[in-house]
């Protein structure tokens, strides 16, 4: 049985970038995630970066370094922190455990919000594009923390010693 996951994106005020992960989001996301976020964020007229996690069941190490690496490109490009919006428990605590509090605004209660979100597509990659942004994505959460490093440093190496 496949999971269930979705990724939506959606402009406000046109200078508001939103994303929004339903599901449980892995790595055959984080090509298009990265991609598209990248993109967006390094446009002049996004000022501010919102991350909603609320119907959010689960997400893989590789979806938390590619939301690691939209906080810094939103810290880089648009001057401040990205917020993220998380009311799961369980994800409250990995995305603490990860080192998030460092990189987003992190916030428990979340209002009503009127967007007309997009469809985010699964861009066709190759194996060597999902390996670049493996290693990318956990290189991004390795900065957060020491115990990221200990713990994905392995990982790291093993897939930089594969790659062509």
């Amino acid at each position: 049985m496949v999971a269930y996951s979705k990724v939506f994106v959606g402009l406000q005020d046109k200078d508001s970038f939103w994303l929004k992960l339903d599901g449980d989001v892995r790595v055959p996301w984080c090509v298009s995630l990265e991609t598209y976020c990248e993109a967006v964020i390094k446009q002049s007229g996004i000022k501010s970066v919102y991350v909603d996690l609320v119907t959010a069941t689960n997400l893989d190490s590789t979806t938390l370094g590619v939301l690691a690496k939209v906080a810094v490109y939103t810290q880089k490009y648009c001057g401040q922190q990205a917020v993220l919006f998380c009311l799961n428990e369980d994800i409250q605590r990995l995305i603490i455990s990860m080192g998030f509090s460092s990189v987003f605004d992190i916030q428990h209660e979340f209002g009503d919000i009127e967007l007309n979100f997009e469809d985010l597509p699964i861009l066709d990659c190759t194996e060597n594009d999902i390996k670049d942004v493996v290693i990318a994505a956990h290189k991004a959460l390795m900065e957060l923390t020491e115990d990221n490093r200990a713990c994905f440093g392995g990982l790291v190496e093993s897939l930089e010693r594969v790659r062509p």
